[in-house]
This record gives C-alpha cells, structure tokens and sequence, in this order.
C-alpha cells in the first residue's frame, strides 16, 4: 500500500498552488524542496515551437542559496534576469527549515538535514536531481549561503565554476550564533524566544542600510519573508538548526578555495559583518591564490548585508560581468 504523504506535504503544496504557481517542488535526500527554475527567454521560445534547446555544454548552471532567515524570495531581481544575460538556466531553492521546503521532524541515524555539512550535501543532490549531472555549477551565495557555496568548492572543486559571494559569513563567529547562543537557541526556551521575537522583527533592519530604499518593503517584502514563519514546524526546525550548528572550516581551507574564480560583494554598510573585516577576509583568501587566480573583490556604497535586496541591480550586472569574465 502506498504512504499518503504527510500533511505538511500537502498544506505546503496547496499554499504553493495558490500564491506562487512558477514554483516546484522536487524530492532531495527525503525532503519535499520548493524550488524555482529560470531558463533563457530564448530557450522558453524554442520550447513553446517545440524546437530542440541548443546544447551548450560549456555553459554552467548557475545555482543561488539564500542566507539564514531567508528564503529564494530575496533572488526575485535575478533569476530570469541571470538567465537571460548569461544563457545558462538558474536554480533558486528554499533551504530546509526555510520558505516552502519541508521540514522533517525526525531522521534516520547520521543523516541529520540541520547540519552545516548537510547543507552543502543537499545544495549538490538538489542540483544532480533537476537533470545537472554534467554540468558545473557557478554558485551565488548570500551571508550563510556564501559559507555552504565555499565548502562544496573546498570538497569538490571539480564541481565548481565559480564563487559569488554576497556579504559572506566564512568565520566560524561570522556563521551563526556561538555556542551559547546556539544552545540556547536549541532549547526549549530558545524556542519561545524565536516564537516571540521573529515574526516581529523579521527581516531584521539591522542588515539593511536603508529599508526606504526597498520597494514594497511594507506590503510585499515584509510578508515574503514572515509568512513562511507560520508553516508547520518551523520553529522546532530553525531550534534544530541552532542546536545541531557546527559552523564549516572554511578559511582553514583557504588554499582550496582560492584556486576557484571568485566574485566578492559587500556594502560599504555591513553592520553583521563590517567592511574591513570583509576585505580582511578577502585579502587572507588572495594570500595564497595560485598567480593566475581570479579574484576579484566589490564594496557596494549605501547598502547593508544584504546586498541582493537592497542592490539588486548592480549585484546582478557584477554578477554577470564577472561571469563573462571568467569565461561563461
């Protein structure tokens, strides 16, 4: 007999089919994961003649994670946009805990999907399941999503296009909480505190130099980012991923990642993360490149921690021109 899906599948499914009908849903290492796909105008043309779409092996997918508290929403400025500029089809997917992708209340022994380096795990299998198997992959990662972006170059290099790093958290203290924080949060009482806190001030100000800035920022914004707060489990999965949060080795591994291109973007106005930490950081990776590495690092004036929100378009041509650059 087959198992009826779960009622989080379904809820998940039936909000999707009503409020956002260009997302899917694909199954990743168990986990119903809510996902968007671009492909080149051009390419959606061809389809709509049912023509064959050119093959075009040396073009990469291009695949974008979102930072912690986040969800694909925050890529709305650039999915279609990075496809129709550079050819290549663009991924943007919620992370577990996060958006609509499911959140599992339990796991078989040693496949815990709340760790850091099951993140990174499931950033590839979700990219290999969509039919990208042999294709590399040119990573845009936001804050946290920089992090994973870095480690899958650090562990699997051969995979790798390039790195577009947006406000990146690559220090252990610069990745999550510190472990006090992290138990804490992971706790029973962690857990009202995030109940009590989050939907009240998420998205945090703080990691915006000028909300003003941001169109919609009341009526459409706000909502994209606190509504899947109130999906089922999400607060048991984001007390998970506090609880389980082991921050990945990235800099210790510096000499792996600076064999791969590598884009650097932050704002003038990081108060997560201030801007002469972020060209520290940068300056310590460039240390040990290779003599024809490319590395390339970009302040963006008047924006905050995230840039993708409050800098859409001069994160996007950046973006694409660096991509030209390194050979798309």
């Amino acid at each position: 007999m087959a198992q009826l899906p779960s009622i989080q599948r379904v809820f998940l499914e039936s909000i999707v089919s009503s409020s956002d009908p260009e997302g899917r849903f694909i199954e990743v290492n168990g986990i119903q994961t809510f996902y968007k796909l671009a492909i080149p105008q051009i390419h959606q043309q061809l389809l709509q003649n049912q023509r064959l779409i050119p093959n075009e092996p040396n073009k990469p997918v291009i695949l974008l994670l979102h930072h912690i508290l986040g969800n694909q929403y925050t890529w709305r400025y650039h999915l279609q946009p990075l496809a129709d500029a550079t050819g290549c089809h663009v991924i943007a997917y919620d992370r577990p805990t996060f958006g609509f992708t499911e959140r599992p209340t339990e796991w078989e022994n040693g496949k815990n999907p709340y760790t850091q380096e099951a993140s990174v795990e499931f950033a590839l299998q979700l990219v290999f399941n969509l039919g990208y198997t042999e294709k590399k992959i040119a990573f845009v990662g936001v804050s946290s999503g920089a992090a994973i972006s870095s480690f899958v170059a650090i562990k699997y290099p051969h995979l790798v296009h390039s790195l577009c790093l947006l406000g990146a958290s690559l220090t252990p203290e610069d990745q999550g909480p510190p472990p006090v924080g992290r138990h804490i949060l992971g706790s029973a009482p962690g857990r009202l505190f995030l109940k009590a806190a989050l939907y009240r001030y998420l998205p945090l100000t703080s990691l915006y130099h000028d909300t003003n800035s941001i169109p919609d920022w009341e009526t459409v914004v706000k909502p994209n980012y606190r509504v899947p707060l109130t999906f089922p489990n999400f607060y048991e999965s984001l007390s998970w991923l506090m609880k389980y949060f082991v921050p990945l080795e990235v800099l210790p591994n510096k000499e792996y990642l600076a064999r791969v291109p590598i884009l650097y973007i932050t704002g003038d106005d990081d108060r997560y993360l201030h801007v002469d930490r972020h060209k520290e950081i940068f300056d310590d990776i460039a240390s040990v490149a290779p003599q024809n590495a490319i590395l390339e690092y970009k302040v963006l004036n008047n924006c905050g921690h995230l840039p993708q929100d409050e800098k859409p378009q001069e994160v996007l041509d950046s973006i694409v021109n660096f991509l030209f650059r390194v050979g798309i």
